[in-house]
């Protein structure tokens, strides 16, 4: 049932992702059927009642909201994302930078990982289980650590956007507490876009930050990224 109500959102122009415990749905461009796509997420809230899933999460431009009426009442705000893009067609201008791409599953990887999220092991091993749920055929690619003098400094996790013409994104990124107001977190991302670029063969890059969150938003920036538009992202928890 539920892979058929995605299945219609797609057919009206809405992306959808599933992780372990959530079903992402994103509408990044323009569609017209906005009382259709508004009467399926509707009845996709009502049926994940009593399946693995616990919350819908839905990423949309503000100024859809007032068609998305039934949508609106059941999900709550979460907050508002800028939405930067950039083209991967022509070479990264940069210096040489030093990397690994590590094992997502390897003891040390998880617990380098924890570190830099500042969570516990537990809770990274979930997260990188959501990675594995969502990306399955990138998962094994995905780990990349920046390193300096052969230290690890920073992980990100770049992939191909499932459903998307060949569109780069960045699961995670992340600097290692110690190692944060240096200014690497503009290497790091950099990183992860010449792996999308070489590795991964994406065309595009799109790039999705909070609001407030000016630092990242300062180093897509600064990478040659160039902010698209704004969303909103709405939660429905059963």
């Amino acid at each position: 049932m539920i892979q058929s109500i995605l299945h219609q959102l797609k057919k009206l122009g809405v992306h959808s992702l599933i992780s372990n415990e959530a079903i992402i749905l994103e509408i990044l461009e323009d569609v017209t059927q906005l009382d259709l796509v508004n009467e399926t997420i509707d009845h996709l809230n009502s049926c994940i009642k009593g399946t693995e899933f616990k919350k819908v999460l839905l990423v949309c431009p503000r100024e859809y909201l007032n068609q998305l009426k039934l949508v609106g009442k059941q999900m709550g705000m979460k907050g508002e994302r800028v939405i930067y893009q950039r083209s991967l067609e022509t070479p990264l201008e940069s210096a040489p930078l030093d990397y690994e791409i590590w094992s997502p599953t390897d003891e040390n990887s998880i617990s380098f990982l924890s570190e830099v999220m500042g969570r516990s092991v537990k809770v990274t091993k979930k997260f990188l289980k959501s990675m594995m749920v969502e990306l399955p055929s990138q998962y094994q690619n995905m780990f990349t650590v920046y390193k300096i003098n052969s230290e690890p400094i920073g992980v990100v996790l770049p992939h191909l956007e499932p459903g998307r013409d060949q569109e780069g994104r960045l699961f995670w990124i992340g600097i290692h507490p110690k190692h944060r107001g240096k200014g690497l977190g503009n290497h790091l991302h950099l990183i992860g876009l010449e792996r999308l670029r070489a590795d991964f063969k994406a065309k595009t890059y799109l790039g999705a930050t909070e609001v407030e969150n000016l630092p990242m938003r300062k180093t897509m920036q600064a990478n040659g990224c160039v902010e698209d538009h704004r969303v909103l992202t709405l939660e429905y928890k059963t």
